[in-house]
């Protein structure tokens, strides 16, 4: 595994799959698509290799050149920030954050827990609907809405993951993180290169706060070890450097599996493209996940609203197809009815990958989606 930082140089623009311009604002999106950052590394590649006209000339051929200069198991496998050397990631979708009434400004974080529908699954809520529904107690957040705006630092991902609850001292506020400017810009004309009269329009710009940066994980070879990056909308520069080994050590073990669990929690740590929605691959109409060694069912799922990622094509000059994802920090829950949770550890090491999610969207297992952490869960705290 080679682990990375990518410090923007001044602002970046990471542009999410919606058209701006013309009176319409350009929202940026945070964390950026995984691709951003795949996509950049590739890039360098092929400058460093001396190929990038060779891909310019003959675009369709640009896979096949990534392969040779990078190796055929390039991919991105983890992403996060980084502040003063901790990693910290988006907050998964089964921990809320509410005021703590026992002290001004306090912040609690509260974990979802699994109910039985009234009268379980069957005809009365439709094949393949499990009978299970993450939910809050209500005694536990009185009646408050929850507050967002929060990441989560490494070692409260670590105990989430180890079935405990995080404390308020392991949540990182985004504010502490980025901050967002609004940018004007008019569009230019093609042929003249002049300004387009009437076509003003304004985009979101994310800045950085001091000492924080992207840390990115690849696995392949001749990945860029340090220099300049042209990273996200407008190109903006961006600066790779090697990452500390506090760093690295995240996605060394983060959120690897364990033997004998009766039960484990599936959380995206980048988003899915996953060909049924919002079931994973693999996961069959019964709910049922067959593994070589494990057989398991999944019997919940907190899955946010989908988003759409498309992106641009640099060698084909072209936007790449648009899929629906299911978003970061989506939590599964599964129960282990046959086999050992080892058997994860592939899935772990390679992705949430299938023949079916390949073919449907090829690259983009290469840019690093459809990654995963698991966590420990036993059925008994339903």
């Amino acid at each position: 595994m080679i682990v990375r930082t990518i410090t923007p140089l001044d602002v970046f623009c990471p542009r999410g799959n919606r058209l701006f311009g013309a009176g319409v604002h350009g929202d940026a999106i945070m964390p950026p698509w995984p691709s951003v950052f795949s996509g950049a590394a590739a890039s360098r590649a092929l400058v460093d290799a001396g190929r990038l006209e060779e891909v310019a000339r003959a675009p369709d051929q640009a896979e096949r050149v990534l392969a040779e200069i990078l190796g055929p198991e390039f991919a991105l496998v983890g992403l996060g920030l980084s502040r003063g050397g901790q990693v910290c990631v988006p907050l998964p979708a089964d921990l809320s954050c509410y005021p703590d009434g026992r002290a001004e400004g306090a912040i609690r974080v509260a974990r979802w827990a699994l109910r039985r529908l009234p009268g379980g699954a069957g005809p009365k809520w439709g094949p393949g609907v499990s009978e299970w529904v993450p939910v809050l107690d209500r005694r536990e957040n009185r009646g408050a809405k929850p507050i967002g705006g929060f990441w989560l630092s490494a070692e409260g991902l670590r105990r989430h993951l180890a079935g405990g609850v995080p404390l308020a001292e392991h949540l990182v506020p985004a504010r502490g993180l980025w901050g967002v400017d609004a940018r004007l810009g008019i569009a230019l004309s093609e042929d003249r290169r002049t300004a387009e009269k009437g076509r003003i329009y304004t985009t979101d710009a994310v800045h950085l706060n001091d000492g924080v940066a992207f840390v990115a994980a690849f696995r392949g070879r001749n990945v860029p070890e340090q220099g300049l990056l042209r990273l996200g909308g407008d190109g903006r520069g961006a600066m790779m450097e090697p990452a500390r080994p506090e760093e690295g050590a995240f996605f060394d073990d983060m959120g690897r599996p364990q033997p004998g669990w009766p039960g484990f929690r599936m959380v995206l740590a980048t988003p899915g493209v996953f060909p049924k929605g919002w079931r994973p691959p693999g996961v069959d109409d019964d709910l049922v996940w067959e593994l070589p060694g494990l057989r398991a069912r999944l019997v919940a799922a907190k899955v946010g609203r989908h988003d759409v990622v498309s992106g641009w094509d640099v060698a084909k000059r072209a936007p790449k197809p648009a899929v629906k994802v299911a978003p970061w920090g989506s939590v599964y829950w599964f129960r282990v009815e046959q086999g050992d949770t080892a058997a994860l550890q592939a899935v772990w090491s390679e992705g949430l990958w299938t023949a079916e999610a390949e073919r449907v969207s090829p690259a983009r297992k290469r840019e690093g989606f459809n990654r995963v952490w698991f966590g420990y869960w036993g059925p008994k705290e339903a």
